[in-house]
């Protein structure tokens, strides 16, 4: 037998009903907003292609740049100096510290870092006080540096000029990996610096630069990005290339070179294959690894 809706019942069903009907409604007029990619540090409520972006990164500014989206930056590090356009940016602070009155004062709708920077993303936690949507990149090869600069232009509605530009570096990256494949892999020590030692280990972006240059990294088999080595385990090694790179410049390479040069029973000394290697081309996560990867390709295989 059929029971009467009680009239309570029946208000809360129109009600759930109503409810319904206006979250449609909200749903078709919101414009869409990007989510930020999954896997990266994010942050909801990100506007749709933001126009006020602030880099915490000298990677990120370089790729914003590539995207064509560098006349957005409202502020960067003083460390982002490519390219030349760059220097007339405000600087908000450094790679590791930034200045949060600074950031608050520009108005970003969006700030972008790089997972590895400073504290990581507790630093950055500090702008969802303030409502700041930021991103943390990440990329630790070759790879994971192209899946960057898409979600870069995802985000920032740059996807055309990533089209455009990203299959000519990918195409440069095949012709290096074609072209060493076959050759042997002379084994190869990236000095980060000398005191401490302090190299280059199987999940770092110069790692991977150098199996995919086709050399063989003493330290491919440490997990950490940045290992300490000492002095028995690179004689022990026996590397047959050298490279000299870091946050100290170029004018520190002779004390660094002479080091190594008492070592002659050593094949990269005997060969004189000591080599300096411009930070920017192999540290940077940017477009230009690609230049620090033909450079080390025609380091291991000159001929």
């Amino acid at each position: 037998m059929l029971q009467r809706t009680s009239i309570p019942g029946l208000f809360v069903l129109l009600l759930i009903h109503g409810a319904l009907a206006v979250l449609v409604l909200l749903v078709w007029l919101i414009p869409e907003i990007p989510a930020i990619p999954g896997g990266q540090g994010r942050q909801d409520f990100v506007p749709a292609s933001p126009r006020r972006l602030i880099s915490l990164a000298p990677s990120i500014t370089e790729i914003l740049y590539f995207l064509e989206a560098g006349d957005r930056l409202v502020g960067v590090t003083s460390f982002c100096n490519f390219p030349p356009e760059v220097k007339n940016k405000p600087r908000v602070g450094t790679y590791w510290e930034f200045n949060l009155e600074a950031i608050l004062a520009l108005k970003p709708d969006l700030v972008l870092a790089m997972a590895h920077q400073g504290e990581g993303p507790g630093s950055l936690q500090v702008l969802e006080h303030w409502k700041i949507p930021y991103y943390l990149g990440r990329a630790d090869t070759l790879p994971g540096l192209f899946r960057l600069i898409e979600d870069l232009a995802r985000l920032t509605g740059q996807e055309e000029v990533a089209r455009r530009k990203l299959p000519p570096l990918k195409a440069r990256v095949r012709q290096v990996q074609q072209r060493v494949q076959s050759l042997p892999r002379p084994r190869v020590l990236l000095e980060i610096d000398q005191e401490p030692l302090i190299t280059v280990g199987r999940s770092s972006i110069q790692g991977d630069l150098i199996q995919r240059a086709g050399g063989a990294n003493i330290a491919g088999k440490v997990d950490q990005r940045y290992p300490v080595f000492n002095l028995e385990e690179v004689l022990k090694s026996q590397p047959e290339v050298i490279l000299f790179t870091g946050m100290a410049d170029a004018t520190s390479l002779p004390r660094r070179m002479n080091f190594w040069r008492q070592w002659t029973m050593l094949p990269a000394v005997k060969a004189g294959r000591l080599h300096w290697v411009e930070p920017d081309l192999v540290d940077r996560p940017g477009p230009r690894l690609v230049d620090g990867l033909e450079m080390l390709a025609n380091y291991f295989h000159p001929q």
